[in-house]
């Protein structure tokens, strides 16, 4: 049995023996749908997720067990099943991504000289964020009890250095010259980590950056309970929410900290902010920092909770939609803090083999899953965390096979990433086409794929017109230009020969 723990009480989880075990593959096509994809041989794909120009949507994910997830992803209209780590990969990222494009990962300072599980699990979660899901990886440290690593103190600064040296020399290697981040120390404002210890962190680890090919992010502050104390995180939470007793001076303390070096990328954790609906402590961490004109701030982690442990009544999937588009339409978008966030990674995608209990945990997970192996269902915040696509396409290719009754016509389509896709051809003699041929669904997913369709029953010696229709679930529709074909005319028949007599 493997126990993961949030030490800031945020969620703790615990995983049977089955819970790194992907769920063997099951594909469920219903049968209207699969006769028709075989009447018309029609091949559908999917494209790349992306946001459509300006929209703002969370481009990273903060989860440890990514990859791991238990259970099959269901799709809304019951047409088939994949394995959730499957769905994951092929609906959201891609080479080159182009949709969640960060992930971040939490482990000790020292898992290099740890070793054992430590290390390894260190070294598969980069090597699958890199190579399978082509993803940039951030590593944060901090003295973490999870993932095979032993608990240990906050490191001296002497002892830091070594450590953050060997780690990022390992690092570099497993990257191969690719970019990588380091954030020096997760949430230092909610351990007992000095702000002056924090700065020194950073300024260790920039150091062993600026020869190790990776970024060291700086803060990782939290906006935490030692300024604002038990709330029921309803909407505003209290009335004039401040955050100048904890947040505002440790900031102040560690910028000092740091001896005028202004980093070029600062991590923030706005919980509160989202949770709240309010942007109080965002706005007071970035008014602080020493850089406001030039700086980058990246939420390095964030979620909007479906449950806060021990709230009753439970906040429900209709307060972590409002959160989720709180932190999408306000936080994420210019003109409501000083700077908008240039990257923002959203903590716990799926659970690993249950849902939470509200009881006792804290839950943000946007796919809910009851048992495992399972189906893992999406919350409703779930479209709103990772916003409208642009992905979905359509393009009319020139027809093959073309005779005097029937043409194949082709296209090539894009469906809309994490949402499933129909396709189908209209034609007619004109360009106000009259004639569907029939439509096909197919799961999500990122690479784009040839549509055809083999039409019978045309007039010879005569022109049609046609194009491809992609639709997605959200009902946005994407039309081909228009493509013409001429059949060529019928074949004269022959005379039957007649026999003679003798």
């Amino acid at each position: 049995m493997l126990t993961l723990r949030r030490e800031d009480g945020r969620r703790t989880r615990t995983a049977g023996g089955a819970a790194g075990r992907r769920a063997a593959p099951r594909r469920r096509l219903g049968a209207r749908a699969a006769l028709l994809a075989c009447a018309i041989g029609l091949a559908l794909s999917v494209a790349a997720a992306s946001a459509s120009a300006g929209t703002p949507y969370v481009d990273g994910i903060a989860d440890q067990n990514l990859g791991q997830w238990s259970g099959n992803y269901l799709d809304a209209s019951n047409i088939f099943s994949i394995p959730f780590p499957s769905f994951f990969s092929a609906a959201w990222v891609g080479s080159p991504p182009t949709h969640i494009r960060y992930a971040a990962f939490v482990t000790a300072p020292d898992p290099i000289s740890q070793g054992g599980a430590c290390e390894q699990n260190l070294t598969n979660w980069f090597n699958y964020t890199t190579r399978t899901l082509h993803l940039i990886p951030v590593i944060s440290l901090w003295n973490v009890a999870e993932g095979g690593c032993v608990h240990k103190a906050a490191p001296v600064t002497a002892t830091y250095t070594r450590e953050i040296t060997r780690l990022v020399a390992y690092l570099d290697t497993l990257a191969a010259g690719a970019p990588f981040y380091i954030e020096p120390w997760n949430e230092p404002n909610a351990t007992s980590v000095s702000a002056a210890q924090a700065a020194a962190y950073w300024t260790t680890a920039n150091a062993a950056c600026a020869s190790g090919g990776c970024t060291a992010l700086a803060g990782g502050f939290v906006d935490n309970d030692p300024d604002q104390g038990s709330q029921s995180f309803a909407p505003g939470c209290a009335r004039g929410l401040s955050y100048n007793n904890h947040l505002l001076p440790y900031e102040n303390a560690y910028v000092k900290a740091l001896g005028g070096a202004l980093p070029a990328i600062w991590g923030f954790h706005p919980y509160y902010a989202v949770n709240c609906e309010q942007p109080a402590s965002l706005t007071t961490f970035e008014n602080a920092l020493p850089n406001p004109t030039s700086a980058q701030v990246w939420f390095t982690e964030v979620g909007a909770w479906e449950c806060y442990n021990g709230q009753s009544p439970p906040r429900g999937t209709d307060r972590q939609q409002s959160d989720a588009a709180y932190l999408v339409d306000k936080l994420m978008a210019a003109g409501t803090t000083p700077i908008p966030p240039t990257h923002v990674f959203y903590y716990e995608m799926a659970p690993l083999v249950y849902t939470q209990s509200c009881a006792k945990y804290t839950d943000s997970a946007l796919y809910e899953g009851v048992t495992a192996p399972g189906f893992i269902y999406p919350r409703p915040a779930a479209a709103t965390i990772f916003g409208p696509d642009s992905g979905l396409g359509a393009a009319t290719n020139p027809p093959t096979a073309v005779s005097a009754s029937q043409a194949t016509f082709n296209g090539t389509a894009t469906p809309a990433g994490i949402y499933e896709a129909a396709a189908h051809f209209q034609y007619g003699t004109s360009q106000f086409y009259g004639s569907n041929t029939p439509t096909a669904n197919e799961q999500p997913g990122l690479v784009s794929e040839p549509v055809s369709a083999v039409v019978t029953g045309l007039a010879p010696n005569a022109t049609y017109h046609y194009r491809l229709v992609v639709t997605d679930t959200l009902g946005t529709t994407r039309y081909g230009l228009d493509q013409s074909l001429r059949t060529p005319p019928a074949s004269p028949s022959r005379p039957r020969p007649q026999s003679r007599r003798g």
